[in-house]
């Protein structure tokens, strides 16, 4: 006679919606704990959906184990302001840029720096590229003898 597998306790889970599915953060077996939680990653990120269920062990199957029936508890939905309360309170409204026209007015009129291009660098530079280029076809470009 095969041993009789002792009840699975009641289990608490914490499940965030992607894409087309949900994956589960956490599982817990204490309602409270979970369910704060569940609140907690509702104020955290209070713009993603979040379900907290209950997973019951479906003991009539042959699985290991693995089978649940769950029971929807809690949900947040961010388009219906959630179950869970607020999530984080918006940041103060700043004020409003100031125009440009007062920013260079408090300046003072102001000069352009100039900043000199360095075209001794860049002429070297495209130099010593054409003067290797040439020796390497001169070398390795033409037909030997």
């Amino acid at each position: 006679m095969a041993p009789v597998p002792a009840a699975q306790p009641t289990r608490f889970a914490i499940q965030k919606a992607r894409g087309k599915g949900w994956k589960t953060l956490e599982v817990g077996e204490d309602l409270d704990h979970a369910r704060a939680r569940f609140n907690l990653m509702v104020r955290v990120n209070p713009r993603a959906y979040f379900r907290l269920i209950q997973l019951d062990h479906n003991a009539g199957t042959d699985g290991d184990g693995m089978e649940f029936n769950w029971k929807l508890i809690e949900l947040h939905d961010p388009n219906q302001g959630g179950a869970a309360g607020p999530g984080r309170t918006p940041a103060a409204a700043r004020p409003a840029p100031r125009a440009a026209a007062a920013r260079t007015a408090t300046k003072g009129p102001q000069r352009r720096e100039k900043v000199p291009l360095p075209l001794r660098f860049y002429a070297a530079v495209v130099l010593a590229g054409v003067l290797i280029g040439g020796v390497l076809y001169l070398r390795y470009g033409l037909p030997g003898p």
